[in-house]
């Protein structure tokens, strides 16, 4: 019994001790921001290809594959990151051949479908800032890494350094090469048909 008292009186004490002892509150605080970037120098760029077609171009028999073109895109931002993006079809649906890498050239008429196109993200560079020199990286298409990547839509593409490793830079640039097939039936169209194809990259910031 004595000593079931004693230890009460022990605890009451150190619990008294420890309501009167002072206290240290530690707080953090902050907020993480994505850096701030632009595409070719502008919030939202257009970067147009611009294919003419006459029906002397058609092969005798089958779709035509045209010689690709390509185009620069540069994204700077203001403070290092990582890069990626995914590319939605806004013409999607209008593939003349269905693929997760071909992208739709619109409608001939009510239901014929023109084409499709694939993009090729190729030569890829990295500045760690705007005066740095570019240093060449591979492109990683989900999880495949290779020096170019054809651009699919189901897979989130970025500048990376190998397959397991995200390129970290202030300026991104690459080539994006753009190869049209069209339907053979365009060949005896009646001069209206066009190219209509539409794509939006969206591109995702890292911190």
């Amino acid at each position: 019994m004595l000593k079931k008292s004693l230890l009460a009186f022990a605890l009451t004490a150190v619990a008294s001790s420890a309501f009167a002892a002072p206290v240290a509150n530690l707080k953090v605080t902050g907020s993480i921001t994505p850096p701030t970037c632009t595409v070719n120098g502008v919030d939202e760029a257009d970067v147009l290809y611009t294919f003419d077609v006459s029906p002397g171009l058609f092969p005798a028999s089958g779709n035509l594959t045209m010689a690709p073109q390509s185009q620069n895109i540069q994204v700077v931002c203001d403070a290092q990151t990582y890069l990626a993006f995914n590319a939605t079809d806004e013409r999607a649906g209008t593939e003349l051949t269905a693929g997760n890498t071909n992208f739709g050239l619109g409608l001939y008429g009510d239901d014929t479908k023109v084409g499709f196109y694939k993009v090729t993200m190729e030569n890829a560079t990295v500045k760690a800032n705007e005066s740095a020199a570019d240093t060449s990286v591979g492109v990683l298409v989900g999880s495949t890494y290779a020096t170019s990547g054809v651009i699919d839509k189901t897979q989130t593409v970025s500048w990376a350094t190998d397959k397991d490793t995200l390129a970290a830079a202030q300026v991104f640039a690459a080539d994006f090469a753009v190869q049209p097939t069209l339907n053979a039936d365009m060949k005896s169209s009646d001069g209206t048909a066009q190219l209509d194809g539409h794509a939006v990259l969206t591109f995702a910031f890292g911190v």
